[in-house]
């Protein structure tokens, strides 16, 4: 491997022997230059440190004593984010230090900005946040074992806390589909492992509201959009409540559609407002989703049993070629909104 002594007249181009697509992909950095700066004008981020204890010494001696002999022209300069702070250093914090202990008068950069992504939840996030989860992903998918178990499970507990993200488990896939994770371990089940002492089912969470009988009662009771056992002022649509719980998801699906084939009967609409018992917003979220998508089973099962059952009896005719319509739960006259009940959500959700 190439070394070169660096002096304060060096230019950046004979500092490096690499190019763009020699460095890391971060999922939401673009990298915009290769430059040079001075050891001691770099500014070190204060967001990247997912770790809660870090024992820097042995790593520092070692660069210290690799550096010492010159800089390695195929080594990956120093990553810079530019961004609304200036710049700063979110990887090879100890490489900085070893610079600086052997009087390094300048040193490459590879200088990156934001990239966005078109996911509403990672293009919201703070520059802080970013680089706490990009400066995981360098460490997860370097080919060292640098990134372990626990600064998962501590980056995306501090990204959700300062974004005040609820801990739904599409959020926590998110982000953790942008550390390097996939690279970092192959074994599902350890990624499952870190999600759920991410989310903590057992811990009641502060981020939920609306969790007690009277609580969704008084939040029903002071809308005129939706009720219990009447009907709305405002459109004349039945209204209608139901508790929802893990247990009995798919027999209170299974009430909603009889509400639904009822309420056509009638030539009427029926509202449904859907709470949760649950204490923690991963299994509201869930909930609701079992709730629809058992509805969506269950209608399923005779509309496909009687579509076969014509069809059968149309072969050999000249019916056969016949194309029945399409009959899906959308078409059903019934309205599903979910009760607000995890924290920045300030309205009923409609579901269905």
């Amino acid at each position: 491997m190439k070394k070169i002594t660096i002096t304060p007249c060096t230019p950046w181009d004979q500092m490096i022997d690499v190019k763009e697509e020699d460095g890391p992909d971060y999922p939401l950095l673009k990298f915009n230059d290769f430059d040079y700066r001075i050891p001691s004008k770099i500014t070190t981020t204060s967001a990247n440190y997912p770790r809660k204890t870090e024992r820097s010494k042995g790593n520092v001696d070692v660069l210290i004593a690799s550096t010492r002999e010159g800089w390695a022209t195929k080594c990956w300069p120093f990553s810079v984010f530019l961004g609304k702070k200036g710049e700063e250093l979110f990887d090879h914090r100890h490489l900085l230090k070893a610079v600086k202990e052997n009087s390094y008068p300048r040193i490459p950069v590879a200088i990156y900005e934001r990239k966005y992504v078109g996911n509403l939840i990672l293009d919201s996030l703070s520059d802080n946040s970013v680089l706490t989860l990009m400066g995981l992903y360098v460490n997860a998918t370097d080919g060292t074992v640098n990134a372990v178990l626990d600064d998962f499970v501590n980056a995306v507990k501090l990204v959700t806390e300062e974004e005040g993200l609820a801990l739904t488990s599409d959020i926590v896939d998110t982000l953790l589909g942008v550390t390097g994770i996939n690279v970092r371990y192959s074994n599902q089940k350890t990624i499952n492992q870190i999600k759920n002492r991410i989310i903590d089912y057992k811990t009641k969470s502060t981020k939920v509201f609306n969790t007690t009988n009277e609580e969704q009662k008084e939040w029903i009771s002071e809308s005129s959009y939706f009720g219990t056992n009447n009907y709305s002022q405002e459109d004349g649509a039945g209204l209608r409540s139901k508790t929802l719980d893990s247990q009995n998801n798919h027999r209170y699906a299974g009430d909603l559609l009889s509400s639904a084939f009822k309420a056509r009967q009638k030539d009427e609409v029926v509202r449904y407002i859907v709470s949760s018992k649950a204490e923690h917003e991963n299994l509201i979220a869930k909930d609701r989703e079992d709730i629809i998508n058992n509805m969506k089973v269950i209608f399923a099962g005779p509309v496909d049993f009687f579509r076969n059952k014509i069809h059968k009896s149309f072969e050999g005719s000249i019916l056969e070629s016949v194309t029945l319509p399409e009959v899906t739960i959308e078409d059903l006259p019934i309205e599903v909104w979910a009760m607000p009940q995890i924290e920045g959500e300030e309205e009923a959700i409609q579901l269905l």
